[in-house]
């Protein structure tokens, strides 16, 4: 999952830079219309849980939403996102607490809508989609089957050029996989070409 994640990233990447283009044509500068690219990167609080175990902890946050504005300030996209906690707490109903020697976290996909504020530049964004836990520890790692995901933020950006806004946002992300839950909160630093 985090492979195809990075190829993803790389080719909206490679296509941003080779069709450049694509951004506005038929758009003006510092306006929300035509394609539409957000990366996020951040970090906050993780915590999972099924009836037996409890994983909580500090989380890295990732997202990446790729799509066009349907119309001006309003996008629709297809989001990949995720957390990951590296030695995250556990507690374990009648064997107490410990340290997960390893790294733990979710990662999605699916499709959202981010709606833009103007001329304040803040913007409401959510996604819902199908998710994956998984572990990787010294003694092997594994993944889950798919999910219930979802991802809902928002935030605030500056225009850095006519294309660019760099910005802060707050998130919040659920999931339900097999039978373990949870939940993020996350504070991203964002990055949105269009």
């Amino acid at each position: 999952m985090r492979k195809s994640f990075f190829v993803a990233i790389a080719a909206i990447t490679l296509a941003v830079l080779v069709f450049p283009e694509w951004s506005h044509a038929g758009g003006g500068p510092k306006d929300h219309t035509r394609f539409f690219l957000r990366l996020t990167a951040g970090g906050g609080y993780a915590s999972s849980s099924d009836d037996e175990t409890d994983v909580t902890g500090l989380a890295g946050d990732f997202t990446a939403a790729v799509g066009a504005c349907v119309s001006e300030n309003f996008a629709l996209h297809a989001t990949f996102f995720g957390w990951s906690q590296s030695n995250p707490d556990v507690e374990i109903a009648n064997l107490g607490s410990g340290e997960l020697d390893g790294s733990y976290g979710m990662s999605g996909y699916g499709g959202g809508a981010t709606y833009y504020f103007m001329p304040a530049n803040v913007y409401l964004s959510g996604s819902l989609g199908v998710g994956y836990l998984s572990i990787d520890t010294d003694f092997g790692d594994s993944t889950s089957d798919a999910g219930f995901a979802m991802d809902l933020s928002v935030g605030k950006e500056w225009w850095v050029g006519n294309s660019w806004g760099l910005g802060v946002a707050g998130a919040f992300g659920y999931f339900s996989i097999e039978d373990v839950s949870g939940y993020e909160l996350a504070l991203r630093f964002s990055a949105t070409f269009n």
